[in-house]
């Protein structure tokens, strides 16, 4: 940006300069003309004639030059132009890899903490603007069932998986402002904007028997995969992970009452 702000300064500096000439050679013009109004003899006006053609040849260079200096300018800007662009690309392109877990392209941690700084930010504006207080946000904690018998009894890869296929599955069953964000090992988290806590158990308990209801081929097997989960309402104020510490006592309970449940905290 720095060199395009250069090379804009510079063509400035140009045309201001190819402006000055110009300028000058139209006085030059003005003064050659009432010479050759004023010429008393064919040789002085052949003297003026040939003065206005040297003064007009040399003008004509200068242009001619500063013509080919602004078109090198314009070629060097738009490389710098097409440059920049490329360049905005690639650190997009990082920062989602650095918000996206890698195994299950969902967001990570970081693209989790972004995700509800952005959607707290809406809640709390909501609520500011309509003065009711109902724009609730849900948050769900979801923990794959037995994924560790999964792993040891069919390998890391047969785990691996299954965690991309319960992210697939349950982000194309979300709507698109949902977020699903892989929390770590077998966990997920959810963010189900405008849902009330009691809409978020019923959202989880139809993604659980969707994902009972449905495999995945391991070398020629058949594998099924349950999750239990345990949602809450996030209360204005409170940071991600409050929410989440609730949230997971409902998920403790939700494994302790037998697994692939949705229990409310």
């Amino acid at each position: 940006r720095d060199a395009l702000r250069q090379m804009v300064r510079q063509l400035l500096t140009e045309l201001g300069t190819l402006g000055d000439v110009t300028g000058r050679f139209n006085d030059k013009v003005n003064a050659y003309g009432q010479a050759i109004e004023a010429a008393d003899s064919l040789e002085s006006l052949a003297e003026a004639v040939r003065e206005m053609q040297g003064e007009s040849r040399a003008v004509q260079e200068l242009v001619a030059g500063a013509r080919q200096r602004l078109s090198a300018e314009h070629a060097r800007a738009l490389a710098l132009e097409s440059r920049v662009l490329g360049l905005e690309a690639e650190l997009r392109r990082l920062s989602d890899e650095v918000s996206t877990d890698a195994l299950t392209q969902v967001a990570n941690r970081r693209g989790l903490a972004q995700a509800f700084e952005q959607e707290a930010a809406s809640v709390l504006r909501e609520q500011s603007l309509d003065g009711t207080g109902s724009a609730p946000l849900a948050i769900g904690l979801i923990d794959i069932d037995n994924f560790k018998k999964l792993n040891d009894s069919l390998g890391h890869a047969a785990g691996d998986l299954a965690l991309q296929s319960l992210a697939t599955r349950v982000k194309e069953w979300l709507r698109p402002v949902d977020h699903i964000a892989r929390f770590g090992g077998e966990e997920f988290v959810l963010l189900l904007p405008g849902t009330p806590v009691a809409e978020a158990q019923q959202v989880m308990t139809r993604l659980q028997r969707r994902v009972s209801a449905s495999l995945f081929m391991h070398e020629g097997q058949e594998v099924f995969v349950t999750f239990s989960a345990g949602v809450t309402a996030w209360r204005a104020g409170e940071t991600v992970d409050t929410a989440l510490a609730r949230a997971d006592e409902g998920l403790y309970e939700a494994k302790r009452s037998g697994k692939n449940r949705t229990c409310v905290a």
